[in-house]
C-alpha cells in the first residue's frame, strides 16, 4: 500500500508528464516513501498528545530532537509497526522521566553533568550515527555533524540549566538528550539489525584511507 503510494505520488503529482528513472527515482522515492510511512506515526504521537494533555512538551521533545539528533543520528527501526512503538516511546519516555523522576540539589547537577559527559563521548565515538539506508560518506560533512553535534548540545545545555527556571521542562530537555545519545549507540544498532555506512560492503571504499 505505501509503496503503490509512493510511487503514485511520484509519477502522478510531483513528476507528471516527466520521465524519471535510475538513481534518482530510487533517492526520490525513497524520501516520498518516508514521508508517507512517517505521516501517520506523527498523526498518532500527536492526537495521543492531547488526549493525555501533553502536547507542549512532546512539542519540546521534538524541538531538541530536530536540534541534536540532526547530528548526532541515530539506529531506525526496521518495520512500520516497531517504528511506531518506538517513536511513541521516543517522545513519551522524557515526558514521564521529567515528570516521575524525582532529582534535586547536587544529584540533579550531577545528573546532567553525567549526561553531558556522555553525550560528549557519543558525539566523538559515534557521530554522525548514520544508517545504509541514509548514509553520510563525505568525511568533511562527517566531521561537521561532530562540531555541529558539540555546539547544538552546548546550547541546548546553556538553555535547560541558565535560560529555563522550570526544572521539569529542564529535566524534559536532558532526557531527550540522553535518550538520543543511546539511540546513536552499538547496542541500539544491535537491536535495531542496522548497520553504518562504515559496515557495509557497499560503502566500504568511502572510509579506507
Amino acid at each position: 500500500m505505501v509503496d503503490k503510494l509512493s510511487n503514485y505520488i511520484l509519477d502522478n503529482i510531483l513528476y507528471k508528464n516527466e520521465k524519471i528513472e535510475g538513481d534518482q527515482r530510487d533517492v526520490m522515492l525513497f524520501g516520498i516513501t518516508r514521508i508517507v510511512e512517517d505521516i501517520p506515526k506523527y498523526l498518532i504521537i500527536f492526537l495521543l498528545s492531547l488526549v493525555f494533555h501533553i502536547l507542549a512538551e512532546v512539542g519540546i521533545v521534538l524541538a531538541v530532537t530536530l536540534t541534536y539528533k540532526t547530528f548526532v543520528g541515530g539506529a531506525h527501526a526496521r518495520t512500520n509497526f516497531i517504528c511506531l512503538i518506538s517513536s511513541s516511546a521516543f517522545f513519551f519516555l522524557p515526558v514521564l522521566m521529567s515528570k516521575y523522576i524525582i532529582l534535586s540539589g547536587i544529584y540533579l547537577y550531577l545528573t546532567y553533568f553525567l549526561v553531558f559527559a556522555f553525550s560528549i563521548y557519543v558525539i566523538l565515538r559515534h557521530a554522525p550515527a548514520d544508517t545504509e539506508e541514509v548514509p553520510i560518506l563525505n568525511k568533511n560533512r562527517r566531521r561537521l555533524f561532530k562540531i555541529l553535534g558539540i555546539i547544538s548540545l552546548i546550547v541546548i545545555y546553556i538553555i535547560a540549566i541558565a535560560l529555563i527556571k522550570n526544572i521539569v521542562i529542564s529535566k524534559l530537555i536532558i532526557s531527550t538528550v540522553l535518550l538520543i545519545d543511546i539511540f546513536a549507540t552499538k547496542p541500539m544498532y544491535k537491536l535495531y539489525k542496522c548497520k553504518h555506512s562504515y559496515e557495509s560492503e557497499e560503502f566500504k571504499e568511502f572510509f579506507n584511507d
